[in-house]
């Protein structure tokens, strides 16, 4: 007989195709998931996985369980939904404001688990510039923000980190402004144009980086949006800087020069709420889970850099 529990846990190992992110997301050991998936394995009469150095392969059989596990389960939660009295289940709806970039990047994860924990509450995505998260929060549909931190958050914030990574100065391989130099490491920055954010975090911790070096810099254009300054940049039009996870995914990474991370830049984003909100059951059951999630977001990343040989 399959256990439901069992049957979920092989779900999250099919998302993460990795033994221990997936015991951290289910808060076992990894010896555990692995008896776990032995006991499945026995029961089914099938190799559902193979494991080896390089992580995690699903097998066609695994494939197949994975379909049914998933039917099973929408399933169980849809009658549960059904016989449930009220007490004790989380329904509504919560609405998520975040970039575009980090709904590529963190909201599948967070919805996977969702639907595996609290199948009956609803998520709605909004994405627009990351500039204007935090102040999201104040508008009373918006319950949660994905959203770089400033050095103090503000006191009425509760927050969870998800990744700290560097900023990095970026140049076009294929200038339309004269560098004066074939090399384009040792540019003169107060003498190129400079694509700006037009507000928020980023734009504070470039302000920061270029008051310590010292440079008036010459302003091309201001910009809403991360992605937007990967994609001017990448025209041509100016150097800029931007978060390394930003460069990363951007369709546009092959035609700029990453030039150096900036000194001292850690860009902490977070997943936040305000903490007037924080004993709702739809806000506490989204926080914890993100908490639980959270230790498994970097080495994620970091897999996904590597897969595609960034």
């Amino acid at each position: 007989m399959i256990d439901l529990k069992d049957a979920a846990t092989f779900l999250r190992l099919c998302e993460t195709s990795n033994l221990t992110r997936t015991a951290t997301l289910c808060n076992v050991s990894p010896s555990t998931l692995s008896r776990t998936l032995n006991k499945l394995e026995r029961d089914l009469n099938a190799k559902l996985c193979i494991r080896d150095k390089k992580g995690i392969f699903i097998t066609q059989a695994g494939r197949k369980f994975e379909e049914f596990a998933r039917k099973t389960l929408n399933e169980f939660a849809t009658l549960e939904n059904e016989l449930d009295s009220g007490e004790g289940s989380v329904d509504g709806i919560v609405k998520i404001y975040c970039s575009v970039t980090a709904s590529y990047l963190f909201i599948p994860r967070l919805l996977n688990e969702l639907h595996l924990t609290a199948p009956n509450l609803e998520v709605k995505l909004e994405t627009g510039d990351p500039a204007d998260a935090l102040h999201k929060l104040e508008e009373d549909d918006i319950d949660f923000v994905i959203s770089a931190l400033p050095s103090e958050v503000p006191s009425n914030i509760q927050s969870v980190d998800l990744v700290t990574f560097p900023l990095i100065l970026i140049a076009p391989k294929k200038p339309r402004f004269s560098t004066g130099t074939d090399n384009n490491t040792s540019l003169d920055l107060s003498e190129v144009p400079f694509v700006m954010p037009e507000k928020g975090q980023l734009r504070y911790e470039v302000e920061k980086f270029l008051q310590s070096q010292e440079i008036s810099p010459h302003i091309y254009s201001e910009i809403s949006g991360h992605e937007a300054i990967v994609s001017l940049t990448a025209l041509g039009f100016g150097v800029s800087v931007v978060p390394r996870l930003v460069y990363e995914i951007s369709p546009f990474k092959n035609e700029v020069t990453v030039i150096k991370e900036l000194p001292w830049s850690n860009f902490r984003v977070a997943l936040c709420n305000l903490k007037d909100k924080s004993k709702k059951k739809t806000i506490k059951v989204v926080h914890d889970l993100a908490k639980r999630l959270a230790p498994s977001f970097s080495p994620d990343l970091t897999r996904r850099r590597t897969d595609v040989n960034i």
